[in-house]
Formats: C-alpha cells, sequence, structure tokens
C-alpha cells in the first residue's frame, strides 16, 4: 500500500474548490472562505459563538448577550480597550474541537505550513463598543504574528499562520479585523504608523473562515457599533515552535474519540510525538 503525503491538499482542493483562496494567500497574504465553501449551517456557527458566551460568563461572571454591551465595568485592558480574550477553549468543549480540524481549514493551513504543523493559540474573542476614552482608529495595534522570529522572512515558508472563524458580522463600524493587502511580501515588521493608512478592513459575514499568513500585517479597527462581535482565532506554528499554549498531555482522551480527524488533532496538541520519536542513540538491527 503507497504512503499517503500528508502535504498532498490536491483531492481537499479540488472537492472544496479552494485554488482561489490559496492564490489570495500566496498573493495577498489573507483569504475569506465563504460558509457556503465551508459547507457548515448557521446552527454551527451559533453554537460556537454560544459557547464561547457561555465561557466568558464562567470565568468572569458576567452575562454577555450578542445585540448589547455588556453593563458590567472591567477592570485593565478589558475596560479601557473594550474586548475581552478567553484561552485554551480546546479544554471547554467539543465545539472548539470541531474548527481545528474542518478540512478546509485544515488543507489552506497545511499549505502555509507544511505537514504537522501544531496549534499554538485557542482564543475566543469578545469585542465591544470601544470606549470614549479610547482616542485611537484601532483597538488593536498593527503587528504580524510571528515577530518573535527575526526579520527578514520568507513568506513562501511561514513560520506562523493564522485563522479567524467570524461568529457575528465583520465589517470595519463593528471592530472588524483590518490588514494590509500584500504586506507578507514586505517579509518584516511595519514600522510605526506605516500600516494604518494602507490597511482595509475584512469585511466578511458570520459563518465566514478568515485565514492569513504569519507575515501578514494587521490589527483591529475600533468598534463604533453596539452590541458584540464574537470571533475564534487559533494560531498555529511549524512543528520546530514551542507553541504560546502548550496542549500536549491535556486534552481529554474524550476529546480525540469523538473527533472526526483524531489523528490530525494529536498532532495539532503534540501528542503524536511519542510515536515519531527516534531514539539516535539505537542501535540498529541486522537483517
Amino acid at each position: 500500500m503507497e504512503n499517503h503525503d500528508p502535504t498532498d491538499i490536491s483531492e481537499a482542493v479540488e472537492t472544496y474548490g479552494l485554488a482561489r483562496h490559496i492564490t489570495e494567500l500566496d498573493e495577498i497574504g489573507l483569504t475569506v472562505v465563504p460558509q457556503s465553501t465551508l459547507g457548515l449551517n448557521d446552527t454551527w456557527f451559533e453554537q460556537l459563538r454560544d459557547a464561547i458566551l457561555r465561557v466568558a460568563k464562567e470565568r468572569s461572571g458576567v452575562t454577555f448577550d450578542v445585540a448589547t454591551n455588556p453593563t458590567a465595568a472591567f477592570e485593565g485592558r478589558p475596560g479601557v480597550i473594550g474586548h475581552l480574550i478567553l484561552s485554551h477553549l480546546i479544554h471547554e468543549d467539543q465545539v472548539f474541537e470541531k474548527v481545528l480540524t474542518h478540512p478546509v481549514k485544515k488543507a489552506l493551513m497545511t499549505h502555509m505550513l507544511g505537514a504537522r504543523h501544531r496549534l499554538s493559540v485557542s482564543d475566543g474573542w469578545i469585542k465591544w463598543q470601544t470606549p470614549d476614552t479610547w482616542e485611537e482608529e484601532s483597538t488593536t495595534g498593527f503587528h504580524t504574528d510571528q515577530s518573535v522570529v527575526p526579520p527578514p522572512w520568507n513568506w513562501r515558508l511561514p513560520h506562523i499562520a493564522n485563522m479567524n472563524w467570524t461568529l457575528t458580522d465583520y465589517t470595519r463600524e463593528n471592530g472588524a479585523l483590518a490588514y494590509v493587502p500584500g504586506s507578507h511580501l514586505e517579509g518584516r515588521l511595519p514600522e510605526p504608523g506605516e500600516a494604518l493608512p494602507l490597511a482595509v478592513p475584512v469585511e466578511a459575514p458570520m459563518g465566514s473562515l478568515v485565514m492569513f499568513n504569519g507575515c501578514t500585517w494587521h490589527g483591529a479597527y475600533r468598534k463604533t457599533t453596539p452590541g458584540l462581535r464574537v470571533a475564534m482565532l487559533g494560531q498555529h506554528s511549524r512543528p520546530y515552535m514551542l507553541p504560546f499554549q502548550d496542549f500536549k498531555g491535556r486534552v481529554a482522551d474524550e476529546t480525540y474519540a469523538a473527533s472526526e480527524d483524531p489523528d490530525y488533532l494529536r498532532s495539532l496538541m503534540r501528542d503524536d510525538e511519542d510515536q515519531l520519536r527516534v531514539d539516535p542513540f539505537a542501535v540498529p538491527r541486522a537483517q
């Protein structure tokens, strides 16, 4: 039996019609995959959104309603800037596993990072109307996700890539992700003040998957509308990089058992390393 090449995504590209999205990732540095391509219904995304709001309530003690701003006053950065980040969601609900193993996401992430890429961050992001005391046009400053690696970078071989699942509509007024098209080709960080004048909003309805190269300059606009902008993001890295969040040995066996792609999930969590490790001091047996 022939061994399957884990970097061969041609079947998924043909099945889901991903050629345009791969071209956009290469030429622009970001692509928006519509709900129709993902083959997921509204209920799927609503369950994901509601699970994030449930975890937010459990961790903060505040009830979040997608149509209104939170009534509670938050201390620190959430109160100043108007957003809350929830980490390590893979541990909270099986629905968070499903965003990691979806075949479209898997194919596009493999295109950017190759086989055996790892999950580095599993976060939910809740953003509400930006307080008037925050004067800047952006609430997340422009950066690249692989700034931990000194430039110059080869955009064809990024060290890190990211995904955003939009669980409410993304518009500029709604505090959307902002990015500079083609900036990944620069292979460097933006200079102070360079990115914002060149940036455009990611306009995407609820139910979209936004994926982008780790070299792409991006941030987020302030939110001028009431209510919540909810998203789930997942930074990924190549296997030689240490993830920002450590999932190895911490994911329940039940999560793997319920997954539609358990081998890929184990690889994302680094729970496949014991099977792949080779003892460099082992003496080979003669045939």
